[in-house]
């Protein structure tokens, strides 16, 4: 099967940290034989607006392609799903044509997902699109929200990564729609469980100092300012606990200014530490490193710094959005607290602090589903997708003389006449 995956959300040269999730779920695919994985992410870009330098093709574990399009600033929020579908279609046509793709396969729903819709229905390619947490931040603007809409009952197939965003897309685009819950998975050769005191020695953290560690992007949703918040009533009850915040820069702007103000009230390093980004080894070093991992994010679709955390043998105390409480499905893994209730999240930090894990047992559940077992069961999506398309075609009426004909019926009426019927010479 040809596969050509695509979102704006993927690994570029500039910035490898984005997107992983959907660069290993297409690795997987390929890895598993028998399909042809391409990937192609548009950058968007405005002459005179909006700068974007040229993104050279690169190989990561596949070749990928970084084609621009145009996205307006201001307009971009309802424009970039049409401008997506164009780049998406124009490379289409520029490298073989409709012919030389089974199948597209989009992650998010705008404008990837609707761009993707708009390219397939324009070329006759069926498309299969994965829900994601920001369904439910994209889908806030009316005239957005219609776009997503349409477009969720018009691909071929729908995959949500939680049974939470499941039940987005049904809110949004009908009840009657079919979802496919594929949460996504984790690299147990990556994260995995190591010596606490090794971790610590190799990272330089003190031994005996009990440490926080909480991953993402510097956005608002994902809820560090919440965790900041907490800590001095933490500290306050247990002593030295630290926070270690990992991460990249991206997001807004003027919430990095809050957080460093937040992060002032607390007095600073060492109590809170931004680290920035970090490689996946010396994250896994990190997830071993710490006491606790939280996630106070304020949305989520399926947190892979979870299923990491997890995988690593750390307990998790995060808020009840998203597929949180689907990750975190038993007490033994962690602690699920109210959304926006700081005092609840800073109660279960310090129950959790204290409390008693067993970190084997969480390892051998954070690492028991794989991302070839996330890629079988999204190739039987696509396998069902591209059947399914097959046999409309075949039974799709054919125009001849006037009359409406199956394709079957076309084949009987033009095809060699039985040896019943001819005649012996």
């Amino acid at each position: 099967m040809r596969i050509l995956t695509t979102s704006l959300c993927y690994p570029t040269p500039q910035h490898f940290e984005q997107g992983l999730f959907i660069q290993r779920r297409a690795a997987a695919l390929a890895n598993r034989g028998g399909s042809d994985v391409q990937v192609v992410s548009p950058q968007p870009w405005c002459p005179g607006l909006r700068r974007c330098p040229l993104v050279s093709d690169a190989a990561w574990p596949l070749p990928a392609t970084y084609p621009r399009m145009i996205s307006i600033p201001v307009l971009n929020w309802a424009t970039d799903g049409v401008a997506f579908g164009k780049a998406i279609a124009r490379h289409i046509m520029r490298h073989g044509g409709p012919s030389s793709i089974d199948l597209i396969d989009a992650h998010f729903v705008y404008p990837d997902g609707v761009g993707a819709w708009l390219a397939g229905r324009r070329l006759g390619i069926p498309v299969v699109v994965t829900v994601r947490g920001k369904i439910v931040s994209l889908s806030r603007r009316a005239i957005r929200r219609m776009q997503i809409a349409r477009m969720l009952r018009g691909v071929d197939a729908r995959i949500a990564v939680s049974r939470s965003l499941a039940g987005w897309v049904r809110r949004i685009g009908g009840d009657d729609l079919d979802v496919d819950v594929i949460p996504n998975g984790v690299e147990p050769g990556v994260f995995y469980p190591m010596d606490r005191r090794q971790a610590r020695t190799e990272l330089g953290w003190d031994a005996d100092a009990r440490y926080l560690l909480a991953v993402g992007h510097l956005q608002r949703i994902k809820g560090f300012d919440r965790i900041v918040g907490v800590m001095p009533e933490v500290r306050a009850h247990l002593g030295d606990v630290r926070l270690v915040l990992a991460g990249s820069h991206r997001g807004e702007w003027w919430f990095r200014q809050r957080l460093r103000r937040l992060i002032g009230t607390c007095g600073g390093e060492p109590a809170v530490t931004f680290v920035g980004t970090a490689a996946a080894d010396r994250l896994n070093l990190m997830y071993n490193a710490a006491d606790l991992f939280v996630n106070a994010s304020r949305s989520e679709g399926w947190s892979n710094a979870i299923a990491e955390a997890l995988a690593a043998g750390t307990p998790v105390v995060a808020t009840d959005v998203g597929g949180n409480a689907e990750q975190i499905c038993s007490a033994q893994l962690g602690r699920v607290v109210r959304d926006a209730d700081d005092h609840a999240l800073a109660g279960a930090i310090v129950e959790a602090l204290g409390a008693d894990w067993n970190r084997v047992l969480i390892a051998a559940h954070g690492g028991a589903r794989g991302w070839g077992e996330v890629a079988r069961e999204v190739q039987a999506v696509f396998d069902r997708v591209v059947q399914a398309r097959h046999a409309a075609a075949a039974h799709r009426p054919v125009r001849l003389f006037g009359i409406d004909l199956r394709a079957e019926d076309v084949a009987v009426a033009t095809g060699p006449r039985p040896a019943s019927l001819e005649v012996s010479r």
